[in-house]
């Protein structure tokens, strides 16, 4: 038996296939991926090509037991969990990001997963015996799932036979059923206990609730949308004038019909909203110091808002406020971010005009090397996500104000999560130093 089929093709698939659903069910899908297309191509061929490889998306899980298969699925697509996010103060939820870790892998394709798991300790006390019944009932992993996902561990990966059959299953589990699990009355009972939990446990499926192209500008994405008609959040989310970390932005999908269950076999149909279109913009990568610095003067420039997001001037308001705050971060400047270690980057050789110049660089260090532009400064890419600009744009598409019932905070809210999990998530700075120090020992 020979395993033939590398996990970057089966995301490859996998994403494809949930993209053409998407694109079928929805025709606004449609004209958002051409909206990135048309951005991408004017960015240039081999950027055009490698922004399309690049996507995200994101799924909500309700148990451990569920988060501990979802982990050993995107396993066998080549992805490990990399970074905790504790969101539960905003959106009752704490997660993790599923994606490769290898740049190679990466380049192939560069789909990550966003997974949420809902916390139980932002259900208020008294409602917490229903919701853990509705949680119960569910029953997301399909027999031949459970066998294929046995099949994969243990051949450490699939043959072409078991691959199609593994991204079929994949697929229906990532795509919302038309019938919900709940009926209508429980799924408006968990509306009023937490508006999180409602959408989490609507439907036996994770389906994906977004499916995110990565384009070369969001803040042109985002006019695209506004000049096409179409309501998007109130601005884009991330840095403004600075080409660090992550920009997003998005707007909502039109609601689908879904049928509740009634308890005498009938169903009831209703709207139900929950899907949206979003476009990232992946930037430059910074160290912890960098990003300490960064979400300082983030949260300053959000403290200094004086208007509210319904006044008509507030977009105008927010951008200059924010592109003042962040205006003191060095970004543009790639020798002082490396001097300050602001900067996650990869290092590549300069050409030199003549054999002398190339003779005296090289008794150089290698530090007086990139001093003197003998090596060149290229800033890393950034993987992963941007906790204040996610939660924004989840309450903004969702219409999620207050919803956690209870704010929770804990020390060992990682150790917990990865308990939960079964393994140790990847911190992300690992990654980037990794990636630092390899460059720097090949070049020399």
């Amino acid at each position: 038996m020979t395993i033939t089929v590398p996990a970057s093709s089966i995301r490859a698939s996998i994403v494809t296939a949930i993209l053409e659903h998407f694109r079928s069910s929805m025709p606004i899908y449609r004209a958002m991926m051409s909206v990135a297309a048309d951005i991408n191509q004017a960015a240039g061929p081999s950027e055009a090509d490698r922004l399309g490889r690049i996507m995200h998306a994101a799924i909500r899980c309700a148990s451990p037991q569920e988060l501990k298969t979802i982990k050993d699925i995107l396993a066998l697509m080549g992805c490990e969990p990399v970074n905790y996010y504790d969101l539960r103060e905003k959106v009752s939820v704490h997660s993790t990001a599923f994606r490769p870790t290898c740049p190679e892998d990466i380049k192939r394709n560069g789909f990550r997963l966003f997974c949420s798991m809902l916390s139980i300790d932002c259900i208020a006390e008294a409602d917490r015996t229903f919701v853990n019944q509705i949680i119960t009932r569910r029953n997301l992993f399909s027999p031949i799932l459970q066998e294929l996902i046995k099949i994969g561990q243990q051949q450490d990966g699939f043959t072409e036979s078991q691959s199609q059959r593994f991204i079929d299953e994949c697929t229906r589990l990532f795509i919302r059923p038309q019938t919900a699990m709940v009926s209508l009355k429980e799924y408006q009972k968990l509306q009023t206990i937490n508006k999180v939990a409602a959408q989490v446990l609507v439907t036996n499926s994770l389906a994906f609730n977004h499916l995110t192209p990565s384009v070369a500008s969001v803040p042109h994405a985002h006019r695209q949308m506004q000049q096409r008609g179409i309501k998007t959040i109130p601005v884009w989310q991330g840095p403004v004038g600075k080409n660090v970390i992550l920009r997003q932005t998005s707007c909502l999908a039109p609601p689908v019909k879904l049928k509740f269950p009634n308890p005498d076999g009938s169903f009831v149909q209703q709207d139900y909203q929950e899907t949206f279109i979003e476009f990232e913009e992946r930037l430059a990568a910074l160290t912890r110091k960098g990003r300490q610095w960064f979400e300082e003067l983030f949260a300053q420039g959000k403290g200094r808002l004086k208007l509210e997001e319904s006044d008509p001037q507030y977009a105008d308001h927010y951008y200059e406020t924010m592109q003042a705050a962040l205006a003191p971060f060095p970004d543009d400047d790639l020798l002082e971010c490396w001097r300050q270690g602001l900067m996650y980057f990869t290092f590549e050789a300069s050409a030199l005009p003549d054999q002398a110049t190339a003779t005296t660089a090289a008794k150089a260090s290698f530090e007086q090397q990139v001093e003197s532009g003998a090596i060149r400064l290229v800033p890393q890419l950034y993987e992963d996500f941007f906790g204040p600009a996610a939660t924004n744009i989840f309450n903004s598409n969702i219409g999620l104000d207050n919803v956690s019932n209870v704010s929770v905070t804990s020390i060992d809210a990682r150790a917990d999560f990865e308990t939960m999990l079964g393994r140790k998530v990847v911190d992300m700075y690992d990654y980037y130093d990794a990636i630092e120090a390899a460059s720097r020992e090949a070049l020399l």
